[in-house]
């Protein structure tokens, strides 16, 4: 049960995150799901409607330590299938995926599209998951709060030290460009970051069929 109280809920603080908790929680749609951040463990509570005891439902909405979390747009995921489109290298493939954001069952059409190019849905995966990272990173920065399990990226022991030394110093000269950058430039160097992050890791994304409504943003998930 939350207990966190007002005081312990303040901003800058540091938070444990599980990240595909919390990034299912981003990416459901749902109308009769509701999702929640506990800011005091990182849990991540999830009450269904009709199933979620009412008297729990209720602490939970007004404890200051629960943080609502509300899902990912349709508007912002289209904006997704906008911005992957010029990273595709094949012409054709970016014409007929250009073509599928006319009109409604963009999403549907545009994962059918993918889905006979194996690699290429691959690389949207990878994508679309950046992107989910972007987002929460953005989130918890607008309410001044700072996602602890992921604030250090330490090298291993085993890594060359001139590496560590040039590495260091690129960070610094990236974080010295990015402070001189408008919000909107910001949001759009993190998203690019994640990206190459996500990309070079190649994470294993495992596909949800419970999650296929066709017309739904969900749909195009992972």
């Amino acid at each position: 049960m939350c207990t966190t109280t007002p005081e312990s809920a303040a901003a800058n603080r540091r938070i444990l995150v599980d990240w595909n908790a919390l990034a299912n929680a981003f990416d459901n749609s749902a109308q009769h799901i509701r999702y929640f951040l506990h800011l005091e463990t990182g849990a991540v509570i999830r009450l269904v409607d009709g199933l979620a005891d009412p008297d729990t439902s209720a602490r939970i909405e007004a404890d200051p330590g629960c943080m609502r979390v509300e899902a990912i747009g349709a508007p912002e995921q289209y904006r997704w299938l906008q911005a992957f489109i010029p990273t595709v290298d094949d012409l054709e493939l970016q014409l007929l995926l250009l073509q599928c954001l006319q009109g409604r069952g963009s999403f549907r059409r545009f994962k059918a599209v993918l889905s006979d190019r194996p690699e290429q849905l691959r690389r949207w995966r990878v994508f679309r998951h950046a992107q989910i990272r972007a987002t929460i990173l953005e989130w918890f920065h607008a309410r001044g709060l700072i996602p602890a399990s992921f604030e250090h990226a330490w090298p291993s022991a085993s890594a060359d030290p001139r590496s560590s030394r040039a590495a260091d110093s690129a960070r610094q000269r990236l974080h010295e460009a990015a402070s001189a950058l408008a919000p909107g430039d910001l949001h759009a160097l993190t998203s690019l970051a994640e990206f190459l992050r996500a990309t070079r890791s190649d994470p294993a994304i495992s596909a949800n069929s419970s999650r296929g409504d066709a017309e739904r943003p969900g749909g195009l998930g992972p």
